[in-house]
This record gives structure tokens, C-alpha cells and sequence, in this order.
């Protein structure tokens, strides 16, 4: 959990935790928790995703981090910087998602890996940018798109990714998305499972 470059940042994270946690590290540490669990659940499918739009990225936002905030599955309402990046302003949230949502409903099946880590780099870039959620974005927009390659036959082994060069790459694709995408094709494959 990187903190956002506002000051009211930890106080509200305090207020809206359901623990009552009141240090940033003790906060972090129940998040950590709280997020494992759930994301195991759902490796054993106790929570599934049957279709890609808004509302299901908000019932998995929900779903991940209900044990812990106050705010899980809701939209942000606030507006957020990290570091140099600053996110969509709230108040596009909504018509972004909508024009992205109307996008990934429409998308073609993809005939190789070329064109599906091209696709999934957009699509993980472009979900960021717009950081739906107060906390949580990015790891509830990587399992949003783990499942949706799986949905079009492809398995996206996220458990590959090199933290630090998958975060620069991150922070690159608003710009130059080329090194997002080779790392979706180190670690993509075509099926819907990891071959040994």
C-alpha cells in the first residue's frame, strides 16, 4: 500500500476501516490479511466472475476488500495522485468506465499472444489510469484481468511478474505501452492453465 500525496490520506483510511486500526502499519498488515484471504477464496471459486463490466469490478473490489473498509466496492470520491502520476479526475470516473467497459464488451477473439498481451496492456493501463477505488486498484484491477484473459483462452501468470519492472512499466504505458505488453507476453500463454 503506497500512500497517496494527500494529508488527509491516513486519517481517512483510519476513519473508514472497520477494525478500528489507527497506525498506518498495523492498517497495512490487516489489509495484506484481509485481501489473501479473500483472493485464495477465490482461487478455490468461492467468488467468480461470469461478466466483465463495471458492476462486476466493483462486486470484486467488494468481495476482496469487505473485511476491512468501509468503502469496498464503491467508487472513489476523492481525486488521487501517486508519486507523479495523477489518476482520472473523479468526476470522469463513470463516463471512462463506460467508454472503456463499451470496448472490452466488443473486443474480438484474439488469434495469438501477440494481439492478446496488446489488448491486456491496454486494457490494464487504461483501468489504472482511471484508479476506480480509494485503495485497492491494483490488485483488484490484475485479477479483473487474469480472469478476463482467461475468459478469451489465455492464462496471464501474474505470480511471473518482477515487482519493480512491472510497476515501471506501469507508470511507462500512459505514454509508451511497449513495455507492459512484452511483459504480458513473458508471462501469458494460450490455455487456461500454467504448462509444467
Amino acid at each position: 500500500m503506497k500512500r497517496y500525496n494527500f494529508g488527509e490520506d491516513e486519517s481517512y483510511l483510519f476513519e473508514q476501516n472497520l477494525l478500528g486500526i489507527d497506525n498506518f502499519d498495523d492498517l497495512e498488515l490487516a489489509e495484506q490479511f484481509a485481501f489473501t484471504v479473500r483472493s485464495l477464496e477465490m482461487e478455490c471459486g468461492k467468488f467468480t466472475m461470469n461478466s466483465f463490466n463495471l458492476a462486476s469490478l466493483m462486486a470484486l473490489h467488494h468481495y476482496l476488500f469487505q473485511d476491512i473498509y468501509r468503502f469496498a466496492g464503491k467508487i472513489r470520491e476523492v481525486q488521487l495522485i501517486k508519486g507523479e502520476t495523477r489518476f482520472c479526475q473523479m468526476q470522469y470516473i463513470l463516463p471512462m468506465c463506460e467508454k472503456l467497459f463499451t470496448e472490452l464488451a466488443q473486443e474480438a477473439d484474439w488469434p495469438n499472444v501477440e494481439i492478446a498481451a496488446q489488448r491486456l496492456a491496454y486494457y490494464k493501463s487504461e483501468l489504472n489510469m482511471i484508479h476506480p477505488f480509494r485503495e485497492g486498484n491494483g490488485r483488484v484491477i490484475r485479477l479483473f484481468i487474469h480472469a478476463y484473459a482467461k475468459s478469451k483462452g489465455y492464462f496471464w501468470d501474474f505470480a511471473k511478474l518482477e515487482r519493480d519492472g512491472y510497476l515501471q512499466a506501469m507508470i511507462d504505458a500512459v505514454l509508451d505501452p511497449n513495455k507492459l505488453q512484452n511483459i504480458f507476453m513473458q508471462t501469458l500463454q494460450k490455455g487456461d492453465c500454467p504448462q509444467q
